[in-house]
């Protein structure tokens, strides 16, 4: 087997080809030089990777020219792995280009200068040297596929570590840019700016960045469309237009199924309003390709200078373009004196008149090419229309009547269709009306929309009162308000200051702050070598034998006439067994528990890949090594480490229902929450998924008697502490665990256990005990417990 060690941007511009357009001009026209044979073979590839006649196509050349080049650009590549260890390395330089690049990276960094595929006017590998191409090129292969190439100015070594270097400083200086990358070719940086370049050269002169001159800063192209006239003299209708101080529009400016928000643009004590459907108010962030026009003395519009859109004040619009993250902007691009939020971000506009005849058009031009009628698609889209307006009055009725049962409705005014969110406490038909019946969807979720709104403002009135700040939603599928934070600790003490409670059926929520992930260690350079150290497991290959031989309920394309897919038994390929020995090994497995626990009647190797999506309590004690009742004792949450994790809570072990601990022993265990210091000095906590709150007063925190039911493991702590840290990087003073399995779950006054996620439900702790002591049991009689793999 070979390994291909190339940058993903070699792979990417190897591999890449044009996509083939509907109004593309015949071949014959297009590649004149290709026969009526080879174009046929392009036309009518029967090959298994279409991409080659792609590429064919885009080239000009026959299929087998472009196979025969794909074969090159894969030389030195491999599929998944098949064996334990690294693969056996190209025997020569040039078997590879990735090889040879990365060899001429380490013996010739003084020189070489990078190397690129050209496929036109003839192909091969550019292999590029600041002086003495050919003469060192020579040194490591002769093959005429690899071209030499003189290009004086930095060697790659010097442009990636300038690329590096700008990036630092751009994010200390707080300078914005929308790309940078380096072009080997031509020996240059390139550095699409979304700002003006004279700031970033004043600070260049300044000393505090470097700048050599084959940094090639290219400022946004110019607004194509002229300002609007400076405010007339004493015009003070609006008091000011807050947007971005940087440039956008050379960002991706769209996302495939981000709806458009219809919304009122309203002008309330000089400033610009939105009133977006199904959001909260908020003041207008306006992009820096927006201007303000105040020209018309009647009339407050804003253009956008990009494509001439224009909306007023006082009308209906629509807003697109966001992706999903993006209508709440960045904490240091908020405010302004005379409008100071909160804010939301608004990208492309439209009026709504506009939008609506644009969006008339297009339904009727997709009705017309199924229909093959200009009439009847127009008749079909009228009849979806007038419909739309009966979903939306019978919507607001049932909203307004059933907001005990009903929780949401969504219209598409596209389709003439909805689609109803309502608790079990009535039957769809029930609700809908019969001649809407065939156009309304409906699902079961926990909460109505009444117990929802009212959870809804009982937390904006709290955070409003306690002056605290977060996006309030409502999730009508988990049946929950949810409320995006970007600071908790003032919740926190809030709560602990009796100044906040959080209402029922209200979650907060941060960003989540994962492990620590090290990009500077050796071990980074092989992908797989993470694996190598559980490959050394002495029990590594009797593990695999039984994998290998073990069934896996694996889902399998629906047949036809079938819509849904089939799980069928299967044994795993070579690849499949290797890796999932890996799993085993590092959640803790020795091949003596798994063939004890099998005879049994339980499988280790089924419940690891049972865990993705068919979980029962069986299998969640069985991926763990230790499953206990615990109290917290002692918690650190500036506890940072080489292991990645943030922070170490210390339990008192209540009660064992699987492993090795006794009652009163004392857990360790590593959690991703807590507090860090960033890059730029700034110390915040940080809270993770699917983890216990580390601050006091909030729901799930670890407050002192609190009972948690936790799946852990100790073996897969070492792992993750070696592939986050490298090695070295776990604790070595006794014992760590971190959790496996499932989150930690608190265990109520009335016996019920409630995990952190939503996945799973909730359930009696009896239940749990009486599913889990077989297994325990089990491994007693065996004498495992405790034993160490």
């Amino acid at each position: 087997m070979k390994r291909l060690l190339v940058a993903a941007s070699l792979v990417a511009l190897a591999h890449t080809a044009p996509a083939m357009a509907q109004d593309e001009k015949p071949l014959s026209e297009t590649c004149p030089n290709l026969t009526a044979e080879e174009i046929d073979g392009i036309e009518n590839y029967k090959g298994q990777f279409s991409e080659n006649a792609w590429y064919a196509r885009a080239y000009c050349v026959s299929v087998e020219e472009a196979e025969r080049r794909m074969e090159i650009q894969n030389r030195g590549a491999i599929g998944p792995r098949t064996e334990p260890g690294p693969p056996l390395p190209p025997q020569a330089p040039d078997d590879s280009i990735g090889l040879l690049a990365q060899t001429l990276h380490e013996k010739e960094g003084d020189t070489f200068a990078g190397l690129w595929i050209q496929h036109r006017p003839t192909y091969g590998v550019m292999v590029a040297f600041t002086r003495d191409a050919a003469v060192t090129l020579a040194k490591y292969t002769s093959d005429p596929l690899y071209v030499p190439v003189d290009r004086p100015g930095p060697t790659l070594i010097e442009l990636r570590a300038a690329q590096e270097r700008l990036i630092a400083d751009f994010e200390r200086l707080g300078f914005r840019w929308a790309s940078i990358g380096s072009r080997e070719n031509f020996g240059i940086v390139q550095v699409e700016l979304a700002q003006e370049a004279a700031p970033i050269r004043a600070a260049a002169a300044r000393g505090e960045l470097e700048l050599p001159d084959y940094i090639n800063l290219v400022e946004a192209r110019p607004l194509p469309i002229a300002a609007p006239p400076a405010p007339a003299a004493g015009d003070a209708r609006v008091k000011s237009f807050p947007q971005f101080a940087f440039r956008t529009d050379m960002y991706p400016s769209t996302l495939v199924g981000v709806p458009d928000v219809p919304a009122r643009l309203a002008l309330e004590d000089g400033c610009l309003m939105l009133y977006p459907e199904g959001e909260e108010p908020r003041m207008a962030l306006w992009q820096a390709s927006d201007a303000l026009d105040l020209s018309d003395p009647a009339r407050v519009s804003v253009l956008n200078r990009l494509g001439g859109a224009r909306v007023f004040a006082n009308t209906d619009i629509v807003l697109m373009g966001l992706q999903p993250g993006e209508v709440n902007p960045p904490a240091e691009l908020v405010g302004t004196d005379a409008c100071p939020g909160p804010y939301r971000v608004v990208r492309g506009f439209l009026p709504r008149e506009v939008w609506d005849a644009q969006r008339r058009e297009a339904g009727i031009a997709d009705r017309e090419r199924q229909l093959s009628s200009r009439a009847a698609a127009e008749a079909d889209y009228a009849a979806d229309m007038a419909r739309v307006a009966e979903l939306r009055a019978w919507r607001d009725g049932m909203m307004l009547e059933r907001g005990d049962i009903v929780a949401q409705i969504w219209v598409d005014e596209n389709q003439g269709t909805a689609h109803m969110f309502h608790t079990d406490g009535a039957t769809r038909e029930a609700l809908v009306p019969a001649a809407l019946q065939p156009h309304v969807t409906a699902q079961i979720v926990p909460q109505g929309g009444n117990a929802l709104s009212e959870a809804r403002d009982a937390i904006a009135t709290q955070m409003g009162q306690a002056a605290l700040e977060g996006d309030i939603y409502i999730e009508p599928i988990g049946g929950y308000v949810g409320v995006r934070v970007r600071e908790l600790e003032p919740f926190s003490q809030a709560a602990v200051a009796g100044n906040f409670t959080v209402p029922p059926l209200v979650r907060l929520e941060m960003d989540n702050q994962s492990a620590i992930y090290r990009q500077d260690l050796p071990i980074r350079s092989d992908p797989d070598a993470i694996w190598y150290p559980l490959e050394a497991h002495p029990d590594f290959s009797a593990i695999r034998e039984l994998v290998a031989g073990t069934p896996i309920m694996r889902p399998e394309p629906p047949r036809p006439g079938e819509t849904e897919d089939r799980w069928v038994a299967q044994k795993p390929s070579k690849a499949g067994s290797l890796q999932q020995t890996h799993f085993l090994i590092a959640f803790g497995r020795t091949l003596r528990e798994i063939q004890t626990l099998r005879a049994a009647g339980f499988d280790p190797i089924g419940a690891q890949e049972d865990m993705n999506g068919r979980q029962t309590v069986e299998t969640r004690a069985l991926v763990a090594s230790d499953v206990v009742v615990a109290e917290p004792v002692g918690i650190d949450i500036a506890d940072t480490g080489p292991d990645g994790y943030s922070s170490s809570v210390r339990w008192r072990v209540i009660e064992v229902l699987k492993g090795s601990a006794d009652v009163g022993n004392e857990l360790r265990q590593r959690l991703a929450s807590g507090v860090r210091t960033d890059e730029a000095g700034v110390t915040r906590y940080g809270q993770a998924m699917e983890e216990p709150v580390l601050l006091p007063g909030l729901p799930d925190s670890l407050e002192p008697g609190s009972r948690w039911l936790l799946h852990l493991s100790d073996r897969l702590y070492r792992h993750a502490a070696y592939v986050q840290g490298g090695e070295g990087a776990a604790r070595t003073e006794g014992k760590w665990f971190v959790t496996a399995a499932m989150p930690p779950a608190r265990i109520e006054a009335d016996g019920m256990v409630r995990p952190l996620a939503l996945y799973p439900e909730p359930m009696p702790l009896d239940e749990l005990r009486a599913a889990i002591a077989p297994i325990q049991a089990a491994l007693v009689e065996a004498g495992l417990v405790g034993e160490q793999p």
